[in-house]
């Protein structure tokens, strides 16, 4: 317990410098060596110590786990509207775990432990509890019975076959011919790039549904001068392009299963924005389309990165053991925090009916859909329950939208072990590079952490410090990929330097080599589609206080 006792006694110092702002979310990860009967109790202190950084009570506690189990992670909703996640558990072989995550409504504070604190005198004992700590215990006890006697026995099936399509796609030699929906102020401009960068493609022209909004066809049209493509203003007709092999679709969430289903009824193959949809209706449609058509259809993701690839070799290996948790946490270092009023519960809505704005974004889903994926990609299995909190924490542009800009989920999946995911936007001085993007695997053998900026170069010198860019009339929050002027633009940060990341090119050349290779995406539409069901069942349940929702 030494680690946790130094933990217990810096956080406070660190926000007392006030450089984070007001605390507003924690993350805390604690596994001991073995068990010994003690895991309540640590789960007990962990939740009264993150109380005491945010502040307040939990009105809600949602837990999943237990001794038995080797693990308990709890997911408690505050008074204020403020959210904790907490895992405990026996890490079996190899040395104790400690990570901590504290977000400020100005900045993020992650506790970053050296791999010498284990001596003969760190040794596992009982945790001392306080009062507070006491509480927090009966809570705890309280909230795994309630889950343990609602849960559904847990279900065995071979790794990947919740995903696995029984159709073997046919080879396709390139060239091939690409066609846009939908313009800039999407991540089109993004896709299109990719694409183009890679020999094997040609862009045809950029389309939409007819009925768009003015100001969406004047970004459409903006993107297509861009890119010196014709604008084709007939969807149907465009579809069903004989020069036309490939549909990159980014129109806005709520259009985009009716756009998907048409695409693939053409005979086209999709590389697809995410979230694959805005409801579960027109996701399950997309799927039932895509397999009707036997066309390949692909959601961006960051699957095909070294970060996610390095987890899923791991996982694979076996060396891990039998996978107990998985805990995400990714949150992009973007805008101008500090702004959102703080100090009430977010009134979360349970069917969302809008998703992305110019200057918003629904960041449990715009961020969140990543780690979901990379949850379903590495284990096969499907989540059945989930928990979520969602927060209004750093940005009045989300507030005053009634979007989201952070989110907390807790997820049972469908052979009994656990996720956690803390997902959202942060503000551009939130992190040393883009954002925390980091993953503890827990294992019946061992943990792993992996951390998308390990490797890397950490730089002391003496020259400015990095500051921000100007604020983008046209993307005040920086949320889209079209051309900035230079003083729109952020520049790259040189604190921490890392290896070259291929970006959403990697993603396009894994889509084409499908394509080419007759090899079925991964990152396929029943995959996708099972994102969009967890997003919106962690919706309801943050709607209704957080509570413990079944996915329909």
């Amino acid at each position: 317990m030494r680690r946790f006792n130094a933990l217990a006694r810096t956080v406070p110092l660190a926000i007392a410098t006030g450089e984070i702002g007001s605390p507003v979310a924690v993350r805390i990860i604690a596994h001991l060596a073995a068990d010994h009967g003690l895991l309540e109790r640590l789960a007990a202190r962990c939740l009264a110590e993150a109380s005491s950084w945010l502040q307040g009570e939990p009105s809600t506690l949602q837990a999943l786990g237990g001794s038995a189990h080797g693990q308990i992670s709890l997911l408690a909703a505050f008074e204020r509207g403020q959210s904790a996640l907490v895992s405990v558990g026996a890490c079996g072989v190899g040395q104790p775990r400690l990570e901590c995550v504290v977000w400020g409504n100005r900045g993020v504070l992650s506790w970053e432990e050296g791999d010498d604190w284990l001596d003969v005198e760190d040794r596992d004992t009982e945790p001392p509890l306080n009062e507070e700590a006491g509480k927090q215990l009966a809570s705890i006890r309280n909230a795994l019975h309630a889950s343990a006697s609602s849960a559904a026995p847990p279900q065995s099936g071979q790794t990947r076959a919740a995903w696995t399509s029984p159709r073997t796609p046919k080879p396709l030699a390139p060239p091939y011919g690409v066609l846009l929906v939908s313009g800039d102020h999407t991540h089109q401009s993004n896709y299109a790039e990719a694409l183009a960068a890679d020999g094997r493609c040609r862009l045809i022209g950029l389309t939409d549904e007819a009925n768009v909004t003015p100001q969406r066809r004047e970004l459409n049209e903006r993107l297509a001068r861009r890119l010196n493509i014709p604008l084709l203003p007939d969807l149907a007709q465009a579809l069903h392009r004989d020069d036309v092999q490939i549909v990159s679709i980014c129109a806005e969430p709520m259009r985009r299963g009716r756009i998907i289903v048409q695409a693939a009824q053409a005979g086209k193959h999709l590389y697809l924005d995410k979230p694959l949809a805005g409801s579960v209706g027109d996701a399950r449609r997309i799927v039932t389309a895509v397999e009707q058509a036997g066309v390949t259809a692909h959601m961006f993701s960051l699957a095909p990165l070294e970060p996610a690839q390095r987890l899923q070799r791991v996982i694979q290996s076996g060396e891990l053991g039998a996978l107990t948790a998985l805990h995400f946490d990714l949150c992009f270092a973007k805008g101008d925090p500090g702004t959102a009023r703080l100090g009430q519960t977010r009134r979360e809505t349970p069917e969302p009916t809008e998703y992305e704005l110019p200057d918003a974004k629904r960041e449990m889903t715009n961020v969140g859909v990543y780690p979901l994926v990379a949850l379903l990609w590495t284990v096969g299995r499907k989540v059945r329950r989930v928990a979520a909190t969602t927060g209004n924490y750093f940005f009045q542009e989300h507030q005053a939208r009634d979007m989201e800009d952070f989110g907390q989920m807790l997820l049972e999946l469908d052979d009994g072990a656990v996720a956690t995911v803390s997902a959202g936007r942060a503000g551009w001085r939130s992190h040393p590079s883009s954002g925390l993007n980091r993953t503890c695997v827990i294992g019946s053998k061992r943990i792993a952490v992996f951390d998308a900026h390990r490797p890397r170069i950490a730089v002391w010198a003496d020259v400015p410090g990095w500051a921000p860019p100007q604020r983008d009339p046209d993307d005040p929050m920086s949320m889209w990929g079209h051309p900035k002027k230079p003083q729109y633009t952020a520049q790259p940060k040189q604190a921490w330097i890392t290896p070259p990341a291929p970006g959403p090119v990697a993603d396009a050349k894994y889509f084409l080599d499908c394509l080419q290779t007759g090899r079925a995406s991964e990152i396929n539409a029943m995959l996708a589609a099972h994102t969009t069901e967890i997003l919106l069942a962690a919706y309801r349940s943050a709607a209704n206080g957080s509570a413990m929702t079944a996915l329909s």
